[in-house]
């Protein structure tokens, strides 16, 4: 973000003008009697935000319209100086920031610049609260107070704390197939048309290099990541790492306590668990067949790719300190919930998954990658989103609980809804609570029965779950 150009700033606040609102990467700030009292809030929040963001002095927000008054009217100079003094002596870790002062209808306006704080560095928070009261993640277009569970998650994201990284306890190098590692590295080789330049013989030094091992206090050993991949055999045989499988049951209707179909726990290496759960998931899954043309062509109830991609995230990201529980696939009869150990790095929230790009196990992601079950950082969650609009499906539900993390695809029975209930339940979606009243908000030339007759849908069909009493219902999502 301190690389944007005035025009690129000036652009955010016009968009944000025209939406009458601030953004996941842009706040303002009235600041004409000095620095603001809740500055480090946002400071905070941009520093944990994958690209940071942007804070304009000499902006009025009016409440509750959210309209932007560009007001100026500021004291530069002194501003400037206190803003330095808060970030150097106030805060901790705060990104690489800088000040801009620019023209904008008119007016002099400031704006602090601030870049994503390195995850070694993290959390950025202010020194007089302290952890974790004095830290900030960014949703939407607030700032909020992180939790417990999300502080610890900054500290294990740390460079000390890279858990794939650390030693694979109770292993050793000869415990890794040098085989699979030479195969690896022969065909990265070829992707990369690098044959004949780089050696590809798995010798300590290259696979050093690649973390496939380290060394350590007491000798060279396999890393977590690189045993988890390159293990001569499963690695669940070993103690340390018999957690490390996923969970995998189909269900014969739409909740945990219909029958079971079919299930498997998925071991082995973690290459070979992406190929595992998406066979199951495929063989457990509607597949139906249509004339294209003068063509036969089968397609499955959710798209193959989109599955892939939410596997193979499944795989690379989850948690891997966490030994309590498993990763777990569960297929009922009209949707798909893979859920994971571990929940979403700090600064990365269920609204700005698409345009985050982050790895909690870079070892692991980086060699996967290499081996084609991983797209560039960033692409795989567009891909799910664009294919499942091309089956015509709704959207993936991202929920990010106290210490998991679940990603929901809802089936085809879903496509019965109609343009006007997309919305309500997308807007249901985003506020988690809704009333009728505020449906008939959004659509008001349509009749309260219509709207009433939209909501009895969304609960018929198991997308919403009516609440309270009778004059004063209100509606839940059911995922």
């Amino acid at each position: 973000m301190v690389t944007a150009t005035d025009s690129e700033i000036i652009g955010l606040i016009s968009k944000a003008e025209a939406n009458r609102t601030e953004t996941t990467n842009i706040e303002f700030k009235d600041a004409r009697g000095g620095i603001p009292s809740d500055l480090w809030k946002p400071v905070s929040s941009f520093s944990h935000k994958p690209k940071g963001g942007v804070i304009v002095f000499g902006v009025r927000e009016e409440r509750p319209s959210g309209k932007l008054e560009i007001v100026g009217g500021l004291d530069l100079a002194i501003l400037q100086e206190k803003i330095v003094s808060l970030l150097n002596d106030g805060m901790r870790n705060v990104g690489a920031y800088d000040l801009r002062i620019f023209t904008y209808k008119g007016k002099s306006l400031l704006a602090l610049l601030i870049d994503e704080t390195p995850d070694e560095k993290k959390p950025c928070y202010l020194y007089n609260l302290s952890l974790p009261r004095g830290a900030c993640v960014r949703e939407g277009n607030t700032d909020r107070a992180i939790t417990d569970e999300e502080m610890r998650t900054f500290i294990r994201n740390t460079s000390v704390f890279k858990f794939d990284r650390t030693i694979a306890i109770g292993t050793t190098v000869d415990k890794l197939s040098l085989e699979k590692v030479k195969d690896f590295l022969t065909k990265s080789a070829v992707k990369s048309r690098r044959i004949g330049v780089v050696d590809n013989n798995p010798t300590e030094e290259v696979m050093e290099n690649l973390g496939i091992i380290d060394r350590f206090d007491n000798g060279v050993f396999p890393t977590v990541g690189g045993f988890l991949i390159f293990s001569k055999g499963n690695p669940q045989k070993a103690k340390a790492f018999s957690r490390y499988i996923v969970r995998c049951v189909r269900y014969r209707g739409d909740s945990v306590a219909s029958p079971i179909v079919d299930k498997l726990d998925v071991d082995g290496t973690l290459d070979s668990h992406i190929e595992l759960i998406q066979n199951f998931i495929l063989r457990n899954i509607p597949l139906s067949a249509k004339i294209v043309g003068s063509k036969r062509v089968e397609q499955y109830e959710f798209p193959e790719d989109a599955i892939r991609e939410l596997v193979a995230n499944a795989v690379i990201h989850r948690d891997y300190m966490i030994t309590e529980t498993y990763t777990q696939v569960n297929i009922f009869s009209n949707r798909i919930e893979i859920s994971n150990p571990g929940n979403l790095p700090p600064g990365v929230t269920v609204n700005n998954i698409k345009d985050s790009q982050f790895s909690r196990n870079e070892i692991i992601a980086q060699i996967l990658k290499d081996m084609d079950y991983l797209e560039e950082y960033g692409r795989g969650i567009d891909i799910v989103f664009s294919r499942m609009s091309e089956w015509g499906l709704l959207e993936p539900i991202f929920k990010n609980m106290s210490n998991s993390f679940r990603v929901t695809l809802l089936g085809s029975k879903f496509k019965e809804l109609n343009s006007r209930q997309i919305v309500i339940w997308n807007m249901l979606q985003d506020k988690k609570r809704i009333t009728s009243r505020e449906c008939r908000d959004m659509f008001p030339e349509t009749s309260r029965a219509t709207i009433g007759n939209d909501l009895s849908k969304l609960v018929t069909i198991g997308l919403a779950i009516p609440r309270g009493s009778t004059n004063n219902t209100y509606y839940e999502p059911h995922f």
